[in-house]
C-alpha cells in the first residue's frame, strides 16, 4: 500500500543522487515536498524521516518496475467513465489491430494500480504481454482516500464498479463478460481481491442498470498485496512498526497505533479481503516479489517490505485450503519475467491454443 506519485518522479535521480539525499538537509527536503507534496502523509508542512524513507524507496520501486521495452501502447478505448467523481474513468485495450474483429469476444484481465490508496495511476499498466496472448486489458483509477470525506472502503467500491461497468457494455467493446479475471499489485491487489471475495453486489431491484450487474470474477491474481488490514495482525504475525504504513490514517482516519474504537475496527474489517473468504470464491493466484524469511520482523523494518511480506499470501492460501477453495500462492519471484500469470489465465478463461 505504497504511497504513489507520477512517473517523473524518476527524474529525481539526475537532480539529487540517492546516495547523497538525506533527511537532515533542509533545503533539499523542502525542495521534495515542494515537488512532491503527497509525499507528505500526515500534512504537517514537513517531510519526515519516515516519509522521506517512503519516498526514496518508491524511487526504487518505481525505476525498478520500469518496463524494459520503452514504448506505450495506447489504449484502444480511453477515458471510459464509470462515475461521477474525475477519476472514475478506465481504459480499454484490444487484442489485435484497431481493425481486426474477433469473432468471438475477449476474455479480460481488469487491472488496479498500488500507490497505498492515495496516488498511482492506470497510466502505470503495461497490457503488452496480456495482449499478445489474446486477451482484452483495462487498468482503471479510483477514489484516493484522505482520511477525512474519502475513507476506505470507497476505493475497493470504485474497483466493483468498475467491473459491473463492463458488464453493462460488454457487446459494445466485444469484451465477454462471463470471462473476467481482476488483477492489481499493492493497493490494487487489495482492490481486486476484494472485489473477488466480497459477495456479489448486485442490486436486482436497483434504477441503474449497471448496479444490477454482477460483481463475480473468474478469478483473481493479486501481486505484493495485504490480506488483512488489521493493525495487531500485522503487528503480530509480520511485525515492524506498529504504525504499520502512513496510508493507514487516510484510509481509516486514525493512526493505526492510536486506540481504534469500534467503528474505526469495523471499516477494518470492511477493507480486508481476508474478511470474505467463503466457500463459493473464485480461485487465486497470490504472488509475493520477496521472501518468507523469518518473523516477526523487526520494528524498523521499511513499511513496504511490511506491507508486501509473503505471509499474507500464505495465511490466506491456508484459510481457502480449509474452505476447499482453489488458491495458488508463490513468493520469491519477479512475475514480468516468468509466464506463470499468462498461462494461469489462459486456463481459467479456457482458450486453447
Amino acid at each position: 500500500m505504497r504511497a504513489s506519485f507520477p512517473r517523473s518522479i524518476l527524474c529525481i535521480l539526475v537532480s539529487f543522487s540517492l546516495s547523497i539525499l538525506s533527511a537532515q538537509d533542509p533545503e533539499r527536503m523542502a525542495k521534495l515536498l515542494e515537488r512532491f507534496p503527497k509525499a507528505d502523509t500526515n500534512e504537517d508542512g514537513q517531510l519526515s524521516k519516515d516519509e522521506f524513507k517512503i519516498l526514496k524507496e518508491l524511487i526504487v520501486s518505481q525505476k525498478s518496475n520500469k518496463p524494459a521495452k520503452a514504448g506505450k501502447i495506447e489504449p484502444t478505448f480511453p477515458d471510459i467513465r464509470y462515475g461521477k467523481h474525475e477519476r472514475n474513468v478506465f481504459d480499454i485495450w484490444m487484442p489485435g489491430t484497431a481493425e481486426s474483429k474477433s469473432e468471438l469476444p475477449f476474455p479480460v484481465l481488469v487491472f488496479f494500480h498500488g500507490g497505498g490508496f492515495v496516488g498511482g495511476s492506470k497510466d502505470s499498466f503495461s497490457p503488452k504481454m496480456y495482449l499478445d496472448a489474446g486477451i482484452a486489458c483495462v487498468s482503471a483509477n479510483y477514489r484516493f482516500t484522505d482520511g477525512k470525506e474519502s475513507l476506505s472502503p470507497t476505493p475497493m467500491e470504485d474497483g466493483a464498479k468498475v467491473i459491473q461497468t463492463l458488464r453493462q457494455n460488454a457487446a459494445e467493446w466485444n469484451l465477454d463478460g462471463g470471462r473476467l479475471a481482476v488483477s492489481g499489485s499493492s493497493a490494487g491487489a487489495v482492490i481486486a481481491m476484494w472485489i473477488a471475495y466480497h459477495d456479489d453486489l448486485a442490486r436486482a431491484d436497483a434504477k441503474d442498470p449497471v448496479s444490477r450487474q454482477s460483481t463475480r470474477v473468474t478469478c483473481a491474481v493479486p501481486i505484493n498485496g495485504p490480506t488483512n488490514l488489521q493493525p495487531h495482525w500485522i503487528v503480530k504475525n509480520i511485525g515492524g512498526s506498529k504504525q504499520v504504513h502512513s496510508s493507514f490514517q487516510k484510509m481509516f482516519g486514525v493512526a493505526a497505533d492510536s486506540n481504534l474504537s469500534a467503528e474505526i475496527n469495523d471499516r477494518i474489517k470492511l477493507s480486508s479481503p481476508r474478511e470474505f473468504a467463503s466457500e463459493d470464491d473464485p480461485p487465486s493466484l497470490l504472488l509475493y516479489n520477496g521472501p518468507l524469511g523469518e518473523l516477526p520482523l523487526p520494528g524498523d523494518t521499511k513499511q513496504g517490505r511490511i506491507i508486501h511480506h509473503p505471509h499474507f499470501g500464505k495465511s490466506l492460501k491456508s484459510v481457502f485450503d480449509s474452505l476447499g477453495v482453489e488458491c495458488e500462492f508463490r513468493h520469491s519471484f519477479d512475475p514480468r519475467e516468468n509466464p506463470v500469470i499468462i498461462n494461469y489465465l489462459r486456463n481459467k478463461f479456457s482458450m486453447i491454443d
